[in-house]
């Protein structure tokens, strides 16, 4: 019985004679099999190798399929007789041997769970592959949610009016504090709207705007002109006059066709 006991962390003697073919189907051969089981005589087990060919034609299974017999030479060159054995096969071999040995029970016990686990992997792999599906359909609509959550928190922040110390990123905190309230307003609105930001955005120092005010730039501009007009000789203006009535009468002609 020892020699059968097995746990997660030591390989069971099953595990340890089982083989794979060229097809990737795992076997056992019968003689090697014969130690495990308990078995000191050949005749002993394949009278239960008989016994488990019986009842698998008695429940319509191909028994070659389970139960495929092979010759195998012996160390005085005489052939012997052996059996492939599948998972199966070893099942109903182990269920048709001698319940009072010890290794029988064990092997019942051991291919009765593999069995089932070889039945219920493809169920298993479906499973997980439907859970899989439903996993990543979830994500989509996780993913999808985010983004309409994220289009209506911009939505419900346009229609919210801004507050009146915030200033649009890319400015100057100088300049923003310069500027009149109808241009920070302004601004505020190109911003969220438009997502405008100074030219200047993403330079090592901040954009510098000219602190001059729009009502400074007119004024500005209309010094310039007066001055440009005082500097002008009267004969020069008064031909500047003549050119301009000049250019009227032209335009007035031009209405009237």
């Amino acid at each position: 019985m020892d020699a059968i006991t097995f746990d997660e962390n030591h390989a069971s003697p099953f595990e340890q004679i089982k083989q794979v073919d060229a097809d990737g189907q795992e076997y056992w051969l019968a003689r090697e099999l014969m130690p495990i089981l308990g078995y000191q005589q050949w005749r002993r087990l394949e009278d239960a190798i008989t016994r488990a060919i019986a009842a698998c034609q008695n429940i319509g299974v191909e028994r070659k399929k389970h139960f495929l017999p092979l010759s195998a030479k012996s160390s005085g060159g005489r052939p012997r007789d052996d059996f492939k054995l599948s998972r199966y096969g070893c099942y109903l071999t182990a269920m048709n041997g001698d319940s009072r040995k010890p290794e029988i029970a064990a092997a019942q016990n051991y291919f009765a769970l593999k069995t089932r686990e070889a039945e219920l992997a493809p169920q298993t792999s479906e499973l997980l592959a439907q859970l899989w599906e439903k996993l990543q359909q979830q994500s989509t609509v996780i993913e999808e949610q985010g983004k309409a959550l994220a289009q209506l928190q911009s939505q419900i922040q346009n229609l919210l009016p801004p507050s009146t110390d915030f200033i649009p990123p890319g400015w100057d905190a100088e300049v923003w504090r310069s500027l009149p309230p109808q241009d920070k307003r302004h601004f505020r609105y190109i911003f969220r709207r438009r997502n405008f930001r100074p030219s200047g955005q993403g330079k090592d120092k901040s954009l510098v705007l000219p602190a001059a005010t729009t009502q400074q730039q007119k004024q500005k501009q209309q010094t310039e002109v007066q001055q440009l007009i005082g500097e002008v000789s009267p004969e020069e203006q008064k031909r500047l006059e003549g050119a301009k009535q000049e250019a009227l009468k032209q335009l007035w002609s031009q209405g009237e066709q």
